[in-house]
């Protein structure tokens, strides 16, 4: 696999939505050039959503794509689908934005994973350190806004 330059990252934890919660939280570059993870959260349909934003430092995001590309994460999902379904759970999942370079040329695209796919063991290990990892991207708490109305 060609190495990777992260452009972006989307992670939803697997959860009960019956009520009508959403979670979800996303690493984006800022127009500065500055990265952050923007989370948001609701826990029913009369709860506010509440988007937390933080601050990423430029040395724990290096480290995290060099990861990305060392562990060759995005080939998780080449896994063949499960035969597992639930009707009233969000599964978990993560996606990705990133650039290839071929030849001299940029490329851009898309990739993404869930809970949905049959890992191996050794699968199950990489998703646990992929999830320490992003969870050692947090960096400063910038904002927090709750907006009432859905």
């Amino acid at each position: 696999m060609k190495k990777i330059r992260l452009l972006g990252m989307y992670y939803s934890p697997g959860y009960c939505d019956m009520l009508g919660g959403r979670h979800g939280t996303s690493l984006q570059k800022q127009e500065s050039g500055e990265w952050v993870i923007v989370s948001t959260a609701s826990e029913d349909h009369n709860s506010p959503t509440v988007t937390t934003t933080y601050s990423v430092l430029p040395e724990a995001l290096a480290e995290f794509e060099t990861f990305l590309n060392k562990k060759k994460i995005l080939s998780l999902s080449k896994r063949p689908k499960s035969d597992m379904f639930i009707t009233d759970y969000s599964p978990w999942s993560y996606s990705f934005d990133y650039e290839t370079t071929s030849f001299g040329k940029d490329k851009r695209s898309y990739c993404s994973f869930g809970e949905y796919l049959n890992y191996s063991k050794r699968d199950r290990e990489l998703l646990d350190e992929l999830s320490k990892r992003f969870a050692g991207l947090y960096g400063e708490k910038l904002s927090e806004t709750v907006e009432e109305d859905r």
